[in-house]
């Protein structure tokens, strides 16, 4: 399995374009591609040319959760695919299209998608774990045995009563890929906390994962904060203690990775825009 970032906050190289936000190409060994996520607008397009990448010949793309980062580029992909007369499913999670919002209930700004996407024919909404095709399992958190990040308080959503509540994160799903034996569990920005959903994750595989390509969601840009160094070096013993090989990048963020790797060490890597890795 190969796994190529199309976009993240930052790259090395000049070709390519970084931007606040997350795209990743996953090739299976038996062929199959899956297109995770697409960045806060088109520029994962050029980016994926720019690599050599043909995002219009995935078998299926996922939408990890109902944030711009992950999804403004949404519209610009069934453009694509509609010119290269592909066909290509896009699976969300229901909620992914309500109004979200970051900030407070008296200061915020809009973090949601298009709404308008909801009805696109190719975008298929699921509300339970689903074998979306062999080997590969979307599914949401609801248990939450392992505390979130504190930057999530932050996150708000439009309740029932039109009111702002705090963003329950029922739009975000994770996928888990069982390939050759091995688990891989992918994650945008695991807002439901990257324990609890590898907890839900290994439920599931009946087996400990083999590796984890997530963002931890550690820092929060809008609000200019990191988690507090003491929980994220707890997260890092967390982590420790299981067998998994750890591959992050955007919401962990440089302040926090660099204390993961002090108790990591080489288990942990960070993936920029242009990166390649293989699981």
């Amino acid at each position: 399995m190969r796994v190529t970032v199309l976009m993240e906050n930052c790259t090395p190289s000049s070709r390519l374009v970084a931007r606040h936000g997350l795209s990743l190409w996953i090739e299976l060994a038996d062929g199959r591609r899956i297109l995770f996520d697409m960045g806060p607008d088109d520029a994962f397009l050029s980016n994926a040319r720019a690599l050599g990448v043909d995002v219009t010949t995935a078998d299926l793309a996922v939408l990890s959760h109902g944030h711009y980062d992950h999804g403004g580029g949404l519209r610009a992909f069934l453009d694509a695919c509609a010119d290269a007369r592909r066909d290509v499913p896009v699976y969300v999670r229901k909620h992914s299209f309500e109004e979200h919002v970051s900030g407070t209930l008296e200061s915020h700004h809009a973090i949601g998608l298009d709404p308008a996407l909801e009805e696109e024919p190719r975008v298929v909404a699921l509300r339970e774990t689903c074998e979306v095709a062999p080997g590969l399992t979307l599914f949401s958190t609801p248990c939450r045995e392992h505390p979130s990040a504190q930057s999530n308080k932050r996150l708000l959503m439009r309740g029932a009563d039109g009111a702002f509540v705090p963003d329950s994160f029922a739009h975000e799903q994770s996928l888990l890929v069982h390939e050759d034996g091995r688990y891989v569990l992918f994650s945008g920005c695991s807002h439901g906390g990257i324990l609890n959903i590898m907890d839900a994750a290994e439920k599931i595989a009946g087996a400990p994962l083999d590796a984890v390509v997530a963002g931890f969601h550690l820092m929060d840009p809008s609000g200019g904060s990191v988690e507090d160094a003491r929980l994220t070096r707890a997260l890092a013993s967390e982590l420790a203690a299981r067998p998994a090989r750890y591959l992050t990048f955007h919401c962990t963020g440089t302040d926090a990775f660099a204390l993961l790797r002090d108790t990591l060490g080489t288990r942990v890597s960070y993936l920029h825009a242009g990166s390649r890795a293989e699981l």
